[in-house]
């Protein structure tokens, strides 16, 4: 009976084990949280890429179909026709139309967890405490058990 209680102490290691895998591990479920927040956030960086990119062909084709189109933006960026004259106002500048974002660098966070190696270690710490807590166990009943064997053979004597 003694032996089948000393397969607590396996049993507690893999328990453990497998609780702290699970939750806190590499492909836990801490980790997949992580990574499902990362991928919402890809996406949508993904979609605001997207509409910038369409923004930007809408303008390409705007101009290089269209010459009225071609000839506003030439007369932003400060060219004309021959024989135009044009007033130059000092301190305004080019008006040209840089508001247009180019979109935003993301980076990746690596998801935490804990290794393998300090599961491990932490299975192992716990099977050892019930190991030590099932060992003075035995002994103190064991002590008891032989005092109190003693005092009934002086007792029957």
């Amino acid at each position: 009976m003694r032996l089948i209680r000393y397969f607590l102490v396996i049993w507690t290691f893999f328990f453990v084990y497998t609780f702290f895998s699970f939750f806190l591990g590499q492909n836990g479920m801490s980790a997949r949280k992580h990574l499902e927040a990362e991928r919402v956030r890809l996406n949508e960086n993904l979609k605001t890429l997207e509409n910038i990119n369409t923004d930007y062909q809408n303008i390409k084709n705007n101009l290089t179909v269209d010459q009225d189109s071609l000839s506003v933006y030439a007369r932003q960026l400060g060219y004309g026709r021959e024989g135009e004259e044009y007033i130059r106002i000092m301190g305004l500048g080019i008006a040209i139309n840089t508001d247009m974002p180019a979109g935003q660098v993301n980076y990746t966070v690596s998801p935490v967890f804990m290794s393998d190696a300090t599961i491990k270690i932490i299975s192992l710490l716990f099977a050892l405490t019930v190991l030590v807590f099932l060992l003075i166990r035995d002994f103190c009943i064991n002590a008891i058990f032989s005092r109190f064997s003693e005092e009934n053979q002086e007792s029957d004597a």
